[in-house]
């Protein structure tokens, strides 16, 4: 007899959309100074023609690259879900590629909250959810409720843990 799961109900909230493409931003930055300096380089030290053709190649594909990668941060951002229960934890993701993930609670070991300088700024925590099979996270949920699904998933997997 199969058990129904019902489908992942909560959203990630507009902030951590706002924390993704910022990290987008800062990401394409970097690379586009990293190409600058190449190209300051190219010119100083007058290196092979066929260096700056690939420097401009290269360029040249990493631009249309760095605006997908906004696009797909938007989409991904739109399609992401989880929820919660005594079972399982539920998390699904991708637009083209959908991800369903299901996490049985008593295979859980721990749980736990990360949050970096973007993440702060905007008052969001990512939870991170480790079991013997690997890493799962949701990135971004506000603090109040990233602690309080933490502390519930713990309670969950405890008593569980005490059920056996």
């Amino acid at each position: 007899m199969e058990t129904p799961v019902k489908e992942p109900k909560y959203k990630l909230p507009k902030e951590s959309l706002r924390v993704g493409v910022i990290g987008d931003i800062i990401f394409d930055a970097i690379i586009l100074l990293i190409f600058g300096g190449l190209f300051v380089f190219d010119y100083l030290f007058v290196w092979p023609a066929w260096i700056g053709i690939v420097l401009l190649i290269l360029f040249i594909v990493f631009v249309p690259f760095g605006v997908i990668g906004y696009f797909a941060t938007v989409i991904d951002h739109r399609n992401w879900r989880y929820d919660m229960d005594e079972e399982y934890v539920q998390l699904r993701q991708g637009a083209w590629f959908q991800k369903d993930q299901l996490i049985p609670v008593t295979k859980i070991q721990s749980v736990e909250t990360k949050q970096g300088p973007l993440l702060r700024k905007y008052k969001l925590r990512k939870v991170e959810i480790e079991t013997m099979a690997g890493e799962y996270s949701i990135p971004g949920l506000p603090e109040k409720e990233a602690y309080a699904l933490r502390n519930e998933i713990a309670a969950y997997a405890k008593a569980k843990e005490e059920d056996d």
